[in-house]
């Protein structure tokens, strides 16, 4: 911390921190799978350690990138020969206006249920070369139609089609899930931290109830003969939360007792007075 005295703070960049994670899943046996990542994520160099660590990625990327195109007409240097570099480069949004093929990804009609088929996103995809990022990608633009807003995804899977880049890119939402279920029921935000210990200890304790969460929902989901749909975390707490109710009301059904001298402490506790003044005096 920058507060504490004589200590050699080291910082590390996001992305640099990412990999050191990444190295250590896979050296500890963890099957090398497809890394996801919003834009923070999406740029020359994580990709290049990407790359070396030989890990597929599907990472959302920022509109401002430049797309190498060839050239429409032969560019020549000062002395009339032909230029090596003949290509040009555009961003992102403005290349993908000149990709007329659009493909629509939603919901098909669900018969059970009556529900219409929806068009959530109009998507474009091209493999194209970025001029910051080395290497050929496969690219897409996603126009989401409700919220009228676009997104562009970079992937090195050069074979997927944009279903199935975006549909990869959603497993990211869980991460979304667990800073609302660490925020919102864990109150990770009213945490009062002022040591690299606090926020170690801080962050332990979070991520080891959530993992209790989900083994929670793991037995509740193999239970029985038959698999049952996963539930959220806030479904898992509220279950916990109606199990202590329903303790509760038995309870305080059966043992009048016990009623008896909860009302008697409760109301006690509602008839304190305020203690008197005493006046200071000088002591020997």
């Amino acid at each position: 911390m920058p507060w504490q005295k004589d200590k050699n703070i080291v910082y590390k960049k996001k992305y640099d921190i990412a990999i050191e994670l990444i190295e250590w899943a896979l050296a500890k046996g963890f099957t090398s799978g497809i890394v996801i990542a919003d834009s923070w994520y999406g740029i020359g160099p994580f990709i290049r350690e990407l790359k070396r660590l030989k890990v597929g990625y599907v990472l959302e990327i920022k509109s401002n990138y430049n797309v190498n195109i060839p050239l429409k007409e032969p560019k020549t240097t000062p002395k009339g020969k032909i230029s090596k570099n003949q290509t040009e480069k555009a961003k992102l949004p403005l290349f993908f206006d000149t990709v007329k093929d659009i493909i629509q990804c939603g919901f098909d009609k669900d018969i059970e249920t009556g529900r219409e088929a929806k068009v959530l996103y109009h998507v474009k995809i091209a493999t194209i070369r970025l001029n910051s990022i080395a290497g050929i990608h496969r690219v897409i633009e996603s126009r989401d139609i409700g919220k009228k807003s676009t997104k562009y995804f970079l992937t090195d899977q050069l074979t997927w089609e944009s279903r199935k880049i975006i549909q990869v890119y959603t497993c990211r939402w869980v991460i979304e899930e667990f800073f609302r279920n660490a925020k919102q029921l864990l109150d990770m935000e009213g945490a009062t931290i002022r040591s690299e210990q606090g926020v170690t200890l801080a962050l332990c304790l979070v991520s080891w109830i959530d993992f209790l969460f989900h083994i929670e929902n793991y037995k509740q989901c193999t239970a029985g003969e038959l698999s049952k749909e996963a539930l959220t975390v806030p479904s898992i707490v509220r279950q916990l939360q109606y199990e202590n109710l329903n303790s509760f009301m038995d309870k305080i059904k059966d043992d009048d007792d016990f009623v008896k001298k909860w009302l008697e402490i409760e109301k006690k506790n509602t008839e304190k007075k305020r203690e008197r003044q005493k006046e200071l005096r000088e002591v020997a």
